[in-house]
């Protein structure tokens, strides 16, 4: 998963599963162009996006631009920053996020209602309106259009069938994060199962076109509710 940190931008982030939080299971990724822009350096005027405690109920906060882009006259630009405002406008706290594409942050998902959405916050979570201009993207779509690898959230095991028992799975000699390549996807009594192909080596390395070692079906989120498998929003 990516780092809080994006070239050029300042924008808190808590890293995943890292927050001593609930065990909530990412859905998705919501863009959020009203405070993120259209991509780094998108000349656009900041709009806050506010946050309920439930659909159609109370006001939660606010998830506000603290700093706008700062362009520079040679090119490209810095400093964006963007926090969640408290009810009271006494308090700003990190945002969290995950990147959809190179450098286009997005709020994490973890639940959906039509047009609410509730994400992750640093601590617990809020539910948003999406707007028009707001786009969903779902986690199996992340997994299948990009390329894909096994987090430290996989137990290690490979499913042939999801009805037949649980078998070690194959791994490349020295390779940590397993590439994979996610063939399709399944929902099972409310759970997401993915079928991956693991490959021999990332098809980044150059050299040989990555080899198909071993196939079968994975959950898609562990116990603890983290993704088993993620995606390079940022390519090789």
């Amino acid at each position: 998963m990516t780092a809080g940190y994006i070239a050029g931008v300042v924008i808190a982030s808590v890293a995943l599963g890292q927050t001593g939080a609930s065990p909530d299971r990412i859905i998705g990724l919501l863009t959020l162009p009203e405070v993120f822009g259209n991509g780094a350096c998108d000349r656009y005027s900041p709009r806050d996006v506010t946050l309920y405690a439930a659909p159609n109920g109370g006001r939660a906060g606010t998830i506000r631009v603290v700093t706008p882009w700062t362009y520079h006259a040679a090119g490209g630009c810095e400093g964006l920053d963007v926090g969640v405002q408290n009810l009271a406008g006494t308090q700003m706290r990190p945002l969290p996020f995950e990147e959809y594409d190179y450098e286009s942050p997005a709020l994490i998902v973890l639940e959906r209602k039509e047009r609410w959405f509730r994400v992750r916050l640093e601590a617990g979570s809020a539910w948003v309106h999406a707007s028009e201009r707001d786009e969903f993207h779902t986690l199996e779509a992340l997994l299948t259009e990009g390329l894909a690898h096994l987090t430290g959230a996989w137990d290690g095991r490979l499913w042939d069938r999801r009805d037949a028992p649980a078998r070690k799975g194959m791994l490349p000699p020295e390779q940590y994060g397993p590439s994979v390549r996610v063939v399709r996807s399944s929902t099972v009594e409310g759970g997401l199962w993915l079928f991956i192909e693991m490959l021999s080596h990332s098809g980044c390395d150059g050299g040989d076109e990555p080899r198909v070692v071993d196939r079968g079906w994975v959950p898609a989120h562990a116990a603890s509710g983290l993704p088993t498998v993620w995606f390079s929003s940022r390519g090789c």
